[in-house]
């Protein structure tokens, strides 16, 4: 038996950078049209953490160590995107789509990991077993054919995508490394939407896909999260191949209020990227300077078969004229199944998950504005190579608010959230209480300026705990949150003076953002997933 005490202190920064271009041209032929979309982005991260760890044996069936070590992770990222469409009117309610989709993106990332000079007094020896300069390309060539029928009452398309892919990995330190893989994919894609009535409409959609790894999962490099625990990447995991099926309905009543929405995701993925785990009964060493300690896990990443979620979620809702309020309620369940490796075994988790919930939302006046809602969620976890990772727990939340505002400027607000869990295990299970407040002016012409003092976390309970599954390893955290705080803050409301003219193209292409359908020559794209 062990103890290891572990903790760590981390900096980071970076940024990201955006861009897409769009350019569509209708032609003088109705359903006839060509759209060309270029993407860039680009990003750069940098950071530093510390991490100590000490690990003492009880039983004495291991050495006791230590480790004081200082990582300086460089990350940056490009990629480069295009797509071009054409659309050509077949029939009379008919339209043909063709598409080419060309992508390249690359990723580098410089870990340097540095051990503790006792000497020195410094972290100035570097670790080249945690050590690594790592670069990740990957290009994509992609081409399909789209061919929809219908209006947008009855409408129905069904595509077909050829995909090519490369991958290359390169890793210059502390050895040098080079791979490379192509893939090829058929990607079918459907959707159909109908209008069942004046009131209701079904759609259901259907995608395969395909996902690259990220470069911290292909990166072969030791990461310790303490003495015991160490995960390394796998330079050559292969790209995940998906399917998604998603059918959603809505019933929305504008004569008495009443609505019900229905929403359904099933998703499967082939070379799904897991963990394998394997558990150390003795010092077993990794690399000539690295050991893993008694006791202690190694998590690698692999692909793996077997991946499947199935979710949905409900929600009915109903206005409660006696008090001009709306009131919703909203139910869900959802199933994952995850595989992974425990010890050279294949196995896989279960995650079952339920969920209830009730809202009372005021409608009374633009001065008065209150909220009260109840949530629950239920999960049950059942791991088929470990049954002691099988767990059973909830989380609760209650919560109400209060806003108020005069007709002379004045603003006060208050809102209060009770939550609490059970089946943690014991220093997990919370119950706390979260209150904020503020109190405002607005002032200035038309009450465009406000100046506002809020006040978080009145009663300073707030607390943040979290189970999350990592293949077939339950993890529990639980991390020191900000408590309360004051902030003091100055709002000023830009608004559009004048009235927009349009020519007849721009107000069509106005009816299509509030959802009136595209414009004549445009395919329409369900937006719904």
């Amino acid at each position: 038996m062990s103890h290891n005490a572990y903790n760590s202190t981390s900096m980071n920064s970076g940024y990201n950078l955006n861009a897409n271009l769009l350019y569509r041209h209708a032609f003088a032929k109705r359903g006839r049209t060509i759209t060309v979309g270029l993407g860039v982005s680009t990003n750069d991260r940098t950071g530093e953490s510390f991490t100590n760890s000490d690990l003492n044996y009880v039983t004495g069936k291991g050495k006791d160590d230590s480790l004081r070590q200082r990582v300086r992770p460089l990350s940056d990222g490009q990629s480069f995107n295009v797509n071009v469409s054409y659309t050509e009117p077949v029939g009379k309610s008919g339209q043909l789509q063709v598409s080419y989709n060309p992508s390249w993106s690359q990723n580098s990332s410089d870990r340097k990991a540095y051990e503790y000079d006792y000497a020195g007094k410094d972290y100035t020896i570097l670790d080249p077993s945690q050590s690594n300069l790592f670069t990740n390309k990957y290009n994509t060539q992609s081409a399909g054919l789209t061919y929809r029928l219908g209006n947008r009452d009855k409408m129905l398309s069904l595509g077909l995508n050829y995909q090519y892919a490369e991958m290359e990995t390169k890793r210059e330190f502390p050895s040098p490394f080079a791979g490379k893989q192509s893939f090829q994919n058929i990607l079918p894609n459907a959707m159909l939407m109908y209008r069942l009535s004046e009131y209701s409409r079904i759609r259901v959609f259907y995608r395969s896909s395909t996902n690259q790894p990220s470069i911290q999962q292909l990166q072969d490099v030791y990461v310790y999260s303490g003495l015991t625990n160490v995960s390394i990447g796998n330079p050559n995991l292969r790209q995940q191949f998906g399917h998604m099926v998603a059918g959603r309905y809505n019933y929305t009543n504008t004569v008495n209020g009443n609505n019900f929405f229905a929403n359904v995701f099933v998703q499967t993925n082939n070379d799904y990227i897991a963990n394998g785990i394997y558990t150390s009964a003795r010092d077993s060493l990794l690399t000539a300077t690295d050991t893993l300690k008694a006791g202690g896990r190694l998590t690698k990443a692999m692909n793996m078969d077997g991946y499947f979620s199935a979710r949905s979620f409900f929600t009915y809702g109903v206005p409660l004229k006696f008090i001009k309020s709306n009131f919703n309620m909203n139910a869900g369940f959802g199933y994952t199944r995850t595989p992974g490796v425990s010890n050279y075994v294949e196995g896989f988790s279960h995650n079952y998950n339920y969920n209830l919930g009730a809202v009372v939302s005021s409608n009374i006046s633009e001065y008065v504005d209150f909220t009260v809602s109840y949530t629950a969620n239920f999960n049950v976890l059942k791991n088929t190579i470990d049954p002691r990772n099988n767990a059973n727990y909830s989380t609760h939340n209650a919560a109400a608010s209060l806003n108020l505002l005069s007709k002379n400027g004045w603003v006060v607000q208050n809102e209060i959230n009770h939550t609490f869990t059970k089946g943690l295990g014991e220093g997990f299970d919370q119950r706390f209480w979260l209150w904020n407040a503020s109190v405002g002016k607005k002032f200035l012409k038309n009450q465009r300026g406000e100046l506002r003092l809020s006040v978080f976390d009145l009663l300073k309970q707030n607390q943040s705990v979290s189970r999350t599954m990592n293949g077939l390893e339950i993890v529990d955290e639980q991390n020191q949150v900000l408590t309360q705080y004051f902030m003091l803050t100055f709002t000023y409301r830009l608004k559009n003076f004048g009235k927009l003219n349009m020519s007849q193209g721009e107000r069509g292409n106005r009816r299509f953002d509030r959802g009136d359908g595209p414009p004549p020559g445009m395919m329409q794209r369900d937006r719904s997933f």
